[in-house]
């Protein structure tokens, strides 16, 4: 359901900047990202940051206000030592990994500012370490498995300034490798 709204919104959204568009052809160009994450996704485990999330994406205009991207992120966190139901310890290490295509609409520009969402379609990865205890127990007790993937469909909001027509910077709010994401911008 909560796909099917944001769906909803998305198309509403795209539809009505498309009808603002201008019958002028785009400008063409291509936005290369790299950024780090602030608010890992498994923040609520409260997990010690091994290595923080990590992401790379590049952004094709395909009209005036839209772009079609493609994006990969990495992280790895480690829990703490858990106490199970059965007075055991357990602990373990995630290495978390993401890859997906979005669409996102621009507003026009604002100053150096331009704002941007849009939605994604990714799948992740999730690769379970023991180390200490026993992975049947954690599976029973949390519903964690050694090696897991499914495909995720989030949104996200974000802004890029510009400090030069090809340099700038940009921050993302949104499901992916990290709640909140900060980074560099190279337009190409």
């Amino acid at each position: 359901m909560k796909n099917v709204m944001l769906l909803s919104i998305l198309v509403f959204f795209l539809s009505q900047t498309a009808n603002a568009q201008h019958r002028r052809a785009p400008k063409k160009y291509v936005d290369i990202n790299a950024s780090i994450g602030l608010l890992p996704t498994f923040i609520k485990d409260a997990g010690k940051v091994i290595l923080p999330p990590l992401s790379l994406s590049a952004d094709f205009k395909v009209a005036e206000n839209f772009s079609l991207g493609a994006f990969a992120g990495y992280s790895v966190t480690e829990t703490g030592l858990r106490t199970m139901v059965d007075g055991g310890t357990a602990k373990w290490r995630n290495s978390f990994s993401l890859f997906g295509l979005r669409l996102a609409a621009q507003s026009r520009p604002v100053g150096p500012w331009n704002i941007y969402g849009g939605m994604s379609v990714a799948y992740t990865h999730s690769n379970i370490e023991m180390m200490e205890g026993q992975i049947e127990k954690v599976k029973e007790e949390k519903g964690i498995k050694e090696n897991s993937g499914k495909m995720v469909f989030a949104g996200f909001i974000g802004g890029r300034h510009s400090f030069t027509p090809r340099l700038g910077l940009f921050g993302e709010l949104g499901f992916g490798i990290s709640l909140v994401t900060f980074g560099l911008s190279v337009r190409i």
